[in-house]
């Protein structure tokens, strides 16, 4: 294959990571061309309302999809974590790149143990609010929308004057773009706020084995058996990516570990355990049913 048409969504994060992609394809396979195709989604189109109430994340995928199905496009490249859990009928899956910085971040004047109690702080997840609120329960949370430089810009003009929640997968790939400084950015650990499954993996979607074996250049076995599990976790669990639930897997020394936070019944549910690398699935699916029972 020479030509391969991508499709992203319009913002500057989607590009970058879409981007992104598309050098390192075309830096790997002679010949190859990648062209960007920019689809809107429902939930760019809406930036307004939270998203649990109109469809929770997948509307960042919905059109990306039906373009796969369609033709359209080739292949489509998302960020993971807002993928939800079961793919349409025809589209998959391929390994993906090597996993960037998962941990969440507070961007603003301070860190979050510095903040002054009573102030807001913007985040657009229940998974990132229920877990801050049992770190710090004397501050403000608000839903926050938009991507991530008008997020930042929300804080920076007084409207969330704690901070904004954000990946830092995210701010990482977007550099000045993201509108933060470096000292502007707090990251927090795993302990401190467990990632949504899949953040920081790139996810890339297909439909046709033979782009498939194309995008296969790319792929990074450590991030595959994260992903496996995490997504497993996340299917275990009976729902989409907008539960109020993380998972993150880790690999060290040829061991997986797999820990997993749910808020359920009024508390904050955790999990955690351990096996080889070819138990992952199966270690995130035993974190699923461990916190639901």
């Amino acid at each position: 294959m020479k030509h391969l048409k991508l499709g992203t969504r319009g913002s500057a994060l989607a590009l970058t990571q879409s981007q992104g992609v598309a050098d390192q394809l075309m830096a790997r396979v002679d010949g190859l061309k990648v062209e960007l195709v920019v689809i809107k989604t429902t939930g760019d189109l809406n930036q307004r309302d939270p998203l649990a109430s109109f469809g929770g994340k997948g509307v960042f995928v919905k059109e990306l999809e039906q373009a796969l199905l369609e033709g359209q496009v080739d292949f489509a490249v998302h960020s993971l974590k807002d993928m939800p859990s079961q793919l349409p009928a025809g589209l998959h899956l391929t390994a993906p790149p090597p996993r960037a910085d998962a941990r969440d971040a507070l961007v603003g004047s301070a860190p979050l143990g510095e903040l002054a109690a009573g102030v807001t702080v913007g985040t657009g997840s229940l998974r990132r609010q229920m877990q801050l609120r049992a770190l710090r329960p004397d501050l403000e949370y608000r839903d926050v929308r938009g991507n991530v430089p008008t997020r930042v810009e929300k804080w920076r003009s007084g409207e969330y004057p704690g901070g904004v929640v954000l990946a830092c997968a995210g701010l990482q790939r977007l550099g000045e773009q993201c509108g933060a400084g470096a000292a502007e950015i707090h990251p927090l650990s795993p302990q401190e706020c467990l990632p949504s499954p899949c953040q920081g993996i790139l996810g890339l979607e297909c439909a046709r084995a033979e782009v498939a074996e194309v995008l296969s250049v790319l792929a990074d076995p450590e991030a595959s058996v994260m992903m496996a599990a995490e997504r497993a976790y996340l299917a275990a669990l009976g729902g989409d990516c907008n539960l109020p639930a993380g998972g993150y897997a880790t690999v060290q020394d040829g061991r997986l570990t797999f820990e997993a936070v749910l808020w359920r019944d009024g508390e904050l549910k955790r999990a955690r355990s351990a096996g080889d690398l070819d138990a992952g699935a199966e270690l995130g699916r035993q974190a699923a049913v461990q916190l639901l029972s």
